[in-house]
This record gives structure tokens, sequence and C-alpha cells, in this order.
């Protein structure tokens, strides 16, 4: 590969600021160096072409014709040197948080609200990880995740964001398909029972659920299993059955009436949502401030979705 030929940068620098400008002083100006210095940077590059750039007549200036083919060429080269640098500063400047959730809790929770913590931290790009079995804070690359559990997670600090309660939820299409309506909440174990029940996991929730209500043993009509609370909410919109949710995750179809409480009746559980991210990390800025944001954002007292709220279906 031949090597380039190209002048020196600081006597190109001097003739494009001039050429550019029309005069020496305004160079000069731009550059904060002084007249004499760029007229020195620009006699240099004349000798190393061995051709005039420049007409002068007293401080005036004017482009010869090699000046005018010299310009373009490097006033373009020059754009594209403060372009690559611009790139190179906001790559410096740009700050990324990897975030990890189950994917009912990153669809569910965070990306609905993400728009206010971008607002807040504008510099900073999230990057969503979302799996179902717990990513590991160094072999991941995780900085911050939300959990389900009972906050006991070694080496981590975790704060509770939610409890981890669980009701039956059933879209108003359903209920009227079983000749019910949103008057007849709240419905009765007995009734819930010759429901479609879908379950997530196992259908242990649904025995832990009737035991709750006073109906240990009642039979039930087993629905499908599910392994993502996102998904067996879906369903339960689709008019497919009911389901034992967390109200948390069903916040925006409860309020839109897509589907309603059948029972007061939860189950109370020792688990909850926590925010947990590696000691080492616990001063981090960027940590701190996602933290508040979380808190600010999602937590909320306990309490459960009320079949008293039906007037908000349809």
């Amino acid at each position: 590969m031949m090597s380039r030929q190209i002048p020196p940068l600081t006597a190109l620098r001097a003739f494009e600021a001039a050429a550019r400008l029309g005069g020496v002083s305004k160079a000069a100006d731009e550059l904060h160096v002084t007249h004499a210095a760029v007229s020195h940077q620009i006699r240099a590059l004349e000798e190393w072409f061995g051709v005039s750039l420049f007409d002068r007549a007293g401080r005036r200036i004017r482009l010869t014709e090699a000046g005018a083919k010299l310009l373009g060429p490097v006033s373009a080269a020059f754009d594209g040197i403060a372009s690559a640098v611009e790139l190179v500063c906001e790559d410096m400047n740009q700050k990324v948080l990897t975030v990890s959730a189950a994917p009912s809790v990153a669809y569910k929770l965070l990306v609905p609200r993400l728009g206010s913590f971008a607002a807040l931290e504008p510099d900073v790009e999230v990057h969503l990880h979302h799996s179902v079995t717990l990513a590991n804070f160094v072999s991941d690359g995780i900085d911050v995740a939300v959990r389900f559990g009972r906050g006991d997670w070694p080496g981590t600090i975790s704060k509770r964001i939610m409890d981890g309660f669980a009701q039956p939820f059933a879209s108003p299409a359903l209920l009227k398909s079983a000749g019910h309506t949103l008057d007849d909440l709240p419905l009765t174990p007995e009734q819930i029972a010759e429901l479609p029940l879908h379950h997530e996991d196992s259908t242990e929730f649904w025995r832990t659920w009737f035991e709750k209500a006073g109906a240990p043993g009642l039979r039930f009509r087993r629905g499908a299993v599910f392994h993502d609370a996102a998904s067996i909410l879906n369903v339960a919109v689709a008019g497919q059955g009911v389901v034992l949710a967390r109200p948390a995750l069903a916040e925006s179809e409860l309020g839109s009436g897509m589907l309603a409480a059948l029972s007061d009746i939860k189950i109370e559980e020792d688990a909850g949502y926590y925010l947990v991210y590696p000691r080492s990390k616990m001063s981090d800025p960027l940590i701190q401030s996602f933290e508040a944001w979380v808190f600010a954002e999602l937590a909320q007292p306990s309490g459960g979705a009320s079949y008293s709220d039906k007037a908000l279906a349809p």
C-alpha cells in the first residue's frame, strides 16, 4: 500500500480557515493564534505544493485555481473529522444501564414507564434484559434487576417495591358466557370453581387460593399451565379462563375494564417484587438514580383490586 502524501495538518487547517472565512485575520481569530502564525502556515503549505494558493492584494486574499481545487476536499475532510470527534465524544458521554426483569415485569411495569426515566437521565441508554431465569450480575453484565422472591439473594442489596399477593381475574366476556354479569361480583369460590381456571407454573396456586377462601379440597376445572405472568393475563383478556394474577401486573387491564376481580380474597405471599443490585454498586450514582425512579414510579401500598371497581368495565 502506497503511503499517503499529506502536507502538515496545521498548515492545511490555517489554509482552510483563511479560504473559508475570506481573510487571514478572521482565520487567526477562529484558530486562536496570531495573524503572523496563520500567514506563516499558509506560506509553508504553498512551499510544500510549490504553487501559490492565494492571490494577495494588501490585506485581501483570493484563491488561485490551485487553492480553489484544494479547498473543497480539505473542508470536507475537516468536516468529517469534526463529525467523528463528535460521535466519539457522544459515545464517551453515553452511559448504559442494563436492567434484568422477567418478561411480565419488563413489559407490564417497566416499559410503559421508561419514558419518564429517559427524561430524568437523558444521557443514559437503558438495555432491558428479560428472562424467566435469574440473571447473573457478573457473567450477564447486569447492573440492576427487578426480581420476585423473598429478597434473600446473597451478595446483593434487595429493596422491596411491591407485595406479591394474587387474586382471581377474568374478562367480562367470560363472565357473560358463564351466565354472570359484573353486578354478580363477587363470585363465591363454588362459582369460580365452575369456570376454567388457568395456572401459572402449577395448580397448587389455585389450591392455596381455595383454602384461603374457606373451600379447601373443592374440585375445580383445570385449564392450561403457563410459565409467564404476562402470557396468562393475555389468556384472561381473551376470555379463555380465570387466572390468579398479581394486581400490579394487571393494572392497565383492570383500569380499562378488560379484566375484573372476581373476589377480594387474595393469597398473601411472603414474597414480593424487589429491586436488586450487587453490594459493590450500592454507591453507584446511576443505580441510585434508577432506584429513586423505581420507587417513585412503582412503589405502592398493600392492597388488591376490588370487585367494586367493576364500574370501570364496559
